[in-house]
């Protein structure tokens, strides 16, 4: 929750904090079933839990939350290992901390032992937290949570370590709070590895795939409006023989009825549909593929994007996934309300010495109150159904040289993102 607040609210929090309440409750079932293993209670709930509420929280797969919660719950465990042996060392103590003494109120120094731990150790796990909230925002964690895409051997591999985890743990619980440290450690750096494996190879892939993605797409287009205009000048130059007739034998009556009747009913049909060729001064592929395929998006729904672009760009050093993730987001949004109103978007393209900027500007509909002080904020939208990560995913993608900032001005709505050179 802390690592990735922006996304939390009341009705979540209120139903995890509950779910782990009642995990808690139902672990002091444990002394009922001695024959039962204690991973049972203590470490399959609470990572189920957990795992289910991730995946509800950021909206993507278990498979991806799962490796996380498990390490997570591993790394808990060697901060309370360390807590506990930090403990014994400061309070002399030579009882040993087992977790079944935890559900004995019997052996009254065991428990203020581990109450000192978690003393100790509570406050480490909200610094870790927070530190960990701002590596999500300057990695956009968020939004590759909800974009990779996931392969069947990786089911197998975070299957296969869950399983190990909870078979080393079923022999670990009963062993003192010490001895399980030396388990979390090993986990800790196991699912570690697993999870670093996964965000990371499949990031790359995401990488890779979008930027492969808007090329091929530019490409696609490209080469159909090559033939288009390939069948234009075929077709031009069918109409200019057939008028070349009438000019050598001086018909002008002929001439003047032919192309009035045959011509210009047919005229539409020897255009090509515009293409926004202003996207020729916009030296960037993966941006122009974009572009480009917004603009059919558009117009296939009836909405007309309107390009503004004057002078070549060049654009300065950057993650150009991010770049293509958050004006994709900011196109979508605009066409989606320009479909409701006018059916126009403008973008419009500015080059300086230190920046370029990007503007995206759109009509909303008149009875519509768009407060920008919440926008931006997780789960907002407007429109009914959706679940409005856009511009809360844009949030978690800007950063100092990424900037997104808006405005409104009587029934118009401006995004502008800027790239700082």
């Amino acid at each position: 929750m802390l690592a990735f607040r922006e996304f939390l609210t009341w009705r979540i929090a209120t139903v995890w904090t509950g779910a782990i309440i009642g995990v808690a409750v139902f672990s002091q079932l444990a002394p009922f079933f001695p024959h039962v293993p204690l991973v049972l209670f203590w470490i399959v709930p609470i990572t189920v839990v957990n795992t289910i509420m991730c995946t509800r929280f950021l909206y993507t797969k278990w498979i991806l939350a799962l490796p996380i919660v498990v390490f997570l719950n591993a790394f808990k465990r060697l901060i309370g290992g360390i807590s506990g042996s930090l403990v014994k060392l400061l309070m002399g103590s030579n009882v040993e901390m087992k977790l079944r003494q935890v559900m004995s109120l019997k052996l009254f120094i065991t428990n203020l032992d581990l109450f000192y731990a978690v003393v100790i150790g509570l406050p480490i796990v909200i610094l870790v937290g927070l530190w960990a909230h701002h590596l999500v925002i300057r990695s956009a964690t968020a939004d590759f949570f909800q974009h990779a895409q996931i392969d069947r051997n990786d089911y197998l591999l975070v299957l296969l370590c869950y399983v190990l985890y909870i078979l080393a743990y079923s022999y670990a619980l009963e062993l003192s709070v010490v001895a399980q440290m030396y388990v979390a450690i090993a986990s800790s750096v196991i699912f570690g590895i697993i999870s670093f494996y996964l965000v990371s190879s499949k990031n790359s892939r995401l990488t890779d795939a979008q930027l492969l993605n808007q090329v091929s797409q530019y490409n696609v287009l490209l080469s159909h409006r090559n033939q288009e205009l390939h069948l234009f000048k075929h077709d031009y130059q069918n109409v200019l023989l057939s008028l070349s007739q009438y000019i050598q034998k001086d018909d002008m009556d002929g001439l003047k009825r032919y192309f009035e009747q045959e011509v210009l009913p047919n005229g539409q049909e020897l255009t090509t549909s515009a293409a926004p060729e202003q996207l020729r001064y916009l030296h960037v592929p993966a941006l122009s593929g974009l572009i480009y395929s917004k603009y059919e998006a558009a117009a296939s729904r009836g909405v007309t994007l309107e390009i503004a672009l004057l002078q070549p760009v060049d654009l300065p050093d950057t993650d150009q996934v991010k770049l293509v993730r958050i004006l994709g987001n900011l196109l979508d949004n605009a066409i989606d309300a320009a479909v409701k109103v006018d059916k126009r978007v403008n973008l419009a393209i500015e080059v300086t010495k230190r920046t370029v900027t990007f503007n995206i500007q759109n009509k909303f509909q008149a009875n519509e109150n768009i407060d920008l002080a919440h926008i931006s904020k997780s789960r907002f939208t407007t429109k009914p159904g959706h679940l409005g990560y856009g511009l809360s995913s844009i949030e978690q993608l800007a950063n100092k040289q990424l900037t997104v900032h808006y405005r409104i001005k009587n029934d118009t709505f401006l995004a502008i993102l800027t790239i700082q050179r």
